[in-house]
C-alpha cells in the first residue's frame, strides 16, 4: 500500500497571521498558491496536529460499460494504526471485508472464504520511523512527476487543494501507486481489471485537506497494454479529524471458526 498532503510559506511576516491560500488581507498583500511540491509531500506526511481520521469513503472503478462501487468505513491514526471495513459493495462477497494494522502487524479478513491473512512484524513499528520513511519516499518520487496546482474544491464539506500529478515522459509510470486506499483491493477485488495486465498511469489527481494535509479524494486513470482505459476514484463522503477513538479499535480478533494463515 502506498498509502499513497500545503500551505505556501510566507516569508518576511513580522507577526503570526493566519491567512488562507490565494487570499488578500490588509497590510499582508496577496497570498501565493500552495507550493505543489509541498502538496505532493503532504500526500505522504500530514500535518503534525493530525492524530485521528475517521470517515466513510466511496471507491468507484469503471472500465468499458462496467462500473463497480463500494463504501468503506476508515479509521486511522497516522502512520501505523489503521482499520477499514467494507460496508457495502457491488461485489456482495466483498461486504464485511476488514483490514487492521497496528505496531505489531496486520490482518486481512475475507468473510466470503472465512479466512484471515496475518502478518507479524519482526519488531514493533515505530510511528516516527514510519513517518520519516514516508517523507523520504515523497522526496525520492518528486523527481519523477510534473505537478500542477488546480485551486481548491469542497470534499466532504471541507476545503481541499487540488493537485494534478503527471509522470514525466522519461519516467512513464507502470503499475499503480495510490495515496488513498489499496490499489490491489480497488482494481482487482472489485473484479474490474485483470490482475495480470500491466497498467500504466496516464492521469492522476489528488485533493488534499487544506487544514490537516490529508488526502480526501483521488482520481486515477490507467491504461492497459491494448489501450483499454480504467478510471478509479477514492473519495471521502464524510470525514472527521481528531475525534476520540478507543485503542481496541485497532485490535483484530479473528472470528471463532475462521482459518488463519500467515502472509506469504
Amino acid at each position: 500500500m502506498v498509502y499513497p498532503r500545503l500551505l505556501a510559506v510566507v516569508v518576511g511576516l513580522l507577526a503570526v497571521v493566519a491567512v488562507p491560500a490565494g487570499c488578500t488581507a490588509i497590510g499582508i498583500g496577496v497570498c501565493d498558491d500552495p507550493d505543489p511540491e509541498e502538496l505532493f509531500e503532504a500526500a505522504f506526511v500530514h500535518d503534525d496536529d493530525l492524530e485521528v481520521v475517521h470517515g466513510e469513503r466511496t471507491t468507484a472503478v469503471s472500465g468499458g460499460n462496467d462500473t463497480r462501487t463500494e463504501r468503506i468505513e476508515v479509521t486511522e491514526r497516522p502512520y501505523v494504526t489503521y482499520r477499514s471495513e467494507v460496508l457495502d459493495s457491488d461485489v456482495p462477497q466483498r461486504e464485511g471485508t476488514q483490514y487492521v494494522s497496528n505496531a505489531t502487524g496486520s490482518w486481512s479478513y475475507d468473510p466470503s472464504a472465512d479466512v484471515v491473512t496475518a502478518y507479524e512484524a519482526d519488531a514493533p513499528y515505530e510511528n516516527d520511523a514510519v513517518r520519516e520513511a514516508r517523507a523520504q519516499q515523497a522526496e525520492r518520487q518528486l523527481e519523477y512527476y510534473d505537478l500542477t496546482y488546480r485551486g481548491t474544491r469542497t470534499i466532504a464539506d471541507r476545503e481541499a487543494h487540488v493537485l494534478d500529478i503527471e509522470a514525466k515522459p522519461e519516467t512513464a509510470e507502470t503499475g499503480i501507486s495510490l495515496f488513498i486506499g489499496d490499489s490491489e483491493l480497488i482494481l482487482y477485488a472489485v473484479e474490474t481489471v485483470d490482475p495480470a495486465e500491466e497498467l500504466t498511469v496516464v492521469e492522476q489527481t489528488v485533493w488534499i485537506d487544506a487544514e490537516y494535509r490529508y488526502p480526501l479524494q483521488e482520481r486515477l486513470v490507467v491504461e492497459g497494454p491494448t489501450g483499454d482505459r480504467y478510471e478509479m476514484t477514492e473519495r471521502f463522503e464524510t470525514v472527521t479529524f481528531n475525534t476520540a477513538i478507543e485503542d481496541d479499535r485497532f485490535v483484530f480478533d479473528p472470528p471463532a471458526n475462521a482459518t488463519v494463515q500467515e502472509w506469504d
